[in-house]
């Protein structure tokens, strides 16, 4: 089968092609992998490659990447290999080498103990770097991205995602450093977030955009972004998402409001405790408690041990009645491993994706699962799903809006011939209520990013 592309895809192509150091910020669906394929066929035409390092998520490194070079014939003659299969020593007969951002660090003896040391520390087998994902590399702190900046500064970087600021503007400053060594927005993170960001709380633990600070960064990195929205070039039917409110049980109630307030309860019935020792973890215990069970502890002392207490049953049976109500597959996103498993044993049909052998897409694609369940972070990039499927139900919400519309993309994509449905079951007067809320206004905030830089490219706008 021989790869088309379209004119939008097209825009992308020229854009790597053209240069060294690029940002494609490309919708879900608009066929980032192949055009960028194609982008890396024209320079070997053109004599100006050597190889490339792929670097994103394991799904993504392991699946789809490759399933893209088979796919497509003028792509077949590429040679590939992952390079966790060879001691991460890469052969020099290929064009195309793998891996995951996890294994860009390794742990080593050092004396007494173990220490993370980069594991590699020479790239000249390769001409271009490919981060497939770029906003795994938000962190200004990673120690693996930070470990790999140096070497990479004569290659050619091309940095791919949908969700470039996922949550909050400042993630954008790692990302852009990563392509451009800190020419547009500065080396510095501390500088770059005084420069354009204030506190917005007493303990400078938050940060907010100054006035007008949001247009002038993105003037500022407007000439390495292409912006390629999947509103604007992709035929997808809107979609539909529905909430289905389930209030908790007047037990599930008290547990919740004890924890809220307390940080700790002890659930009698099982001498079971449930302890947040801070904010971040109150969050997740307070969502595990919506959904139905949570991680707490058994014992005392050398005896104590985690153990999953069952708290209630409502979630769980609005899904199956969910699912009657719509007799058609779904994929079930579930953040929590006892979500998974009270899902898989009380769904007739319903499949762990973690725990599934051999290739997924195809097996979903193909008809073989009814019910998908998997953690967004496991599922959320890479997979093409919109042939098996367009219902995505969340079984538990999450923080991050990047997995959000990341995982609600598996099945709302180029070649989905239905209105896409996303369903999400919350809780009312719950954290749930405050997740989905937060969601959306990142979602907003990324929508107006991605709609100025738009703007920047197709008015000729430029930074001065």
């Amino acid at each position: 089968m021989i790869f088309t592309r379209e004119p939008y895809q097209d825009l992308l192509h020229d854009f790597l092609v053209e240069r060294r150091q690029a940002a494609g910020f490309a919708g879900i669906g608009i066929g980032k992998t192949a055009t960028t394929l194609g982008a890396c066929r024209t320079c070997i035409g053109e004599g100006d490659f050597k190889a490339a390092l792929v670097i994103a998520p394991m799904r993504v490194a392991n699946l789809t990447w490759p399933n893209e070079i088979k796919k497509w014939d003028q792509f077949k003659s590429f040679r590939y290999e992952h390079l966790r299969d060879n001691g991460d020593k890469p052969s020099g007969k290929s064009q195309f080498y793998f891996t995951n951002y996890d294994r860009l660090m390794k742990t080593v003896k050092y004396g007494d103990s173990f220490i993370a040391v980069p594991r590699f520390t020479d790239l000249s087998f390769c001409s271009h770097i490919i981060f497939d994902e770029l906003t795994r590399a938000k962190s200004h702190t990673s120690d693996r991205i930070n470990a790999l900046r140096p070497l990479i500064r004569n290659h050619v970087r091309w940095g791919l995602t949908g969700t470039p600021r996922p949550n909050s503007l400042l993630e954008l400053f790692a990302q852009i450093r990563l392509l451009d060594d800190g020419k547009r927005l500065g080396p510095s993170f501390d500088a770059f977030r005084s420069a354009w960001c204030e506190p917005a709380d007493h303990n400078e633990y938050k940060w907010k955009p100054k006035p007008g600070a949001e247009e002038k960064i993105y003037q500022r990195i407007h000439d390495l972004v292409i912006t390629l929205r999947s509103s604007d070039y992709l035929n997808i039917p809107d979609t539909v998402v529905e909430d289905i409110e389930v209030p908790l049980p007047q037990a599930a109630h008290s547990v919740y409001r004890t924890l809220e307030r307390e940080l700790m309860v002890t659930l009698m019935k099982e001498n079971e405790t449930i302890v947040a020792v801070n904010a971040a973890v109150l969050v997740g215990k307070l969502l595990q408690v919506c959904s139905g069970s949570v991680y707490s502890f058994k014992g005392e002392g050398p005896e104590e041990t985690r153990v999953v207490s069952h708290i209630h049953q409502s979630k769980m049976v609005a899904l199956k009645k969910t699912l009657l109500d719509r007799p058609e597959r779904a994929i079930i996103a579930s953040n929590f491993i006892h979500e998974r498993d009270r899902i898989v044993a009380q769904i007739p049909g319903a499949v762990d994706a973690h725990k599934f052998k051999g290739d997924i897409e195809d097996a979903w694609n193909s008809g073989q699962i009814k019910y998908l369940v998997a953690d967004p972070r496991g599922l959320g990039h890479g997979l093409n799903l919109q042939e098996g499927g367009r219902w995505t139900i969340w079984f538990s919400p999450c923080h991050s809006r990047e997995l959000y519309d990341q995982f609600n993309g598996r099945t709302a994509r180029k070649g989905q011939v239905n209105p896409p449905i996303v369903t999400r079951i919350t809780c009312p007067g719950t954290i749930d209520d405050a997740t989905i809320e937060a969601l959306r206004v990142r979602g907003d905030d990324q929508a107006e990013m991605m709609a100025v830089l738009t703007n920047f490219r197709t008015q000729g706008l430029c930074f001065s």
